[in-house]
């Protein structure tokens, strides 16, 4: 396995797309002379024992085929190693492969894969976990946590589950700590905590981020009207968040969000999560992770 290309498959990723993509690659490879292996995940977190168990084996690369759960599981464990992340995006966000400009077909991806042009990027840590796209605590955690309970994927099941959310979701009250100083207390709509310029199905809620700039892009709303919240949809899609009169937009290197209660639910790399932490401390790690761009 040594030098070896590892491919971490996600079977159901992309309405099953997963289950096809492995005589795609095995033909790919074909003619390259380049040694491959291909392992399918079986359940939740299994993406991340098996990068933990091919680690010490010292493979040329990882790569995740799946969407952002499957990168943000494989990804977990190469931080701060030299072993390089590829990314084929099968997936329903892709929201990462998307800001690294990584193509859609997978032919072309898997090209990507063979030219090997490795790049540092940041890596967001929240409390003992890494994230390398986005997390959430507002109004994005609840329609991701409705999402996952659809059985319609895709945008079309994100934009249902935003409107079933929208009509029922109350904004959570929040004591935000910028760089261990400033604090910041209020009912939020919408908390965003992003390393990438793009959330997913081509939407931005912070177009001005950048993957390896040492810093993470704060997005705090404060609580909004039924009015105000077709407006903050309608900017976001424009990709005009700024415009957003009750946003706070910041960078920054550290935050630590306090919640009045003890149960948060967080959305990270668009999987929902439930915290049982009343203090919640998120940092950015620089150039902690290499990854395949085209």
């Amino acid at each position: 396995m040594k030098n070896s290309i590892i491919f971490i498959i996600n079977p159901i990723a992309g309405k099953g797309k997963g289950k096809d993509i492995e005589p795609i690659i095995q033909q790919f490879f074909t003619d390259k002379h380049l040694p491959i292996q291909t392992h399918f995940t079986k359940k939740a977190g299994h993406a991340t024992e098996l990068t933990k168990s091919i680690l010490p084996l010292n493979p040329a690369m990882i790569v995740a085929c799946g969407g952002d759960g499957t990168v943000n599981e494989v990804a977990q464990v190469l931080v701060g190693t030299d072993i390089p992340l590829g990314i084929i995006p099968i997936g329903s966000g892709n929201g990462l492969a998307a800001n690294l400009l990584t193509p859609v077909s997978i032919e072309k991806a898997l090209k990507s894969i063979v030219n090997q042009k490795v790049i540092s990027i940041d890596v967001g840590k929240i409390n003992s976990n890494y994230f390398f796209s986005n997390i959430g605590f507002g109004i994005d955690a609840a329609v991701i946590e409705k999402y996952a309970q659809s059985k319609k994927r895709k945008l079309w099941g994100y934009i249902i589950a935003s409107i079933k959310v929208m009509f029922s979701y109350s904004p959570q009250t929040f004591t935000i700590t910028l760089e261990n100083q400033k604090e910041l207390t209020n009912d939020y709509y919408f908390l965003f905590c992003s390393n990438s310029n793009e959330a997913g199905y081509g939407i931005s809620f912070t177009p001005n981020a950048k993957l390896n700039d040492g810093k993470l892009d704060l997005l705090a709303i404060k609580k909004l009207n039924f009015i105000e919240q077709i407006q903050f949809s309608i900017y976001t899609l424009r990709k005009r968040i700024d415009k957003v009169k009750k946003a706070d937009i910041l960078q920054i290197s550290s935050v630590t969000f306090t919640n009045i209660k003890m149960k948060t639910i967080v959305q990270i790399d668009g999987e929902a999560v439930v915290l049982q932490d009343k203090n919640i401390y998120v940092s950015v790690l620089p150039n902690s992770l290499n990854v395949i761009i085209p």
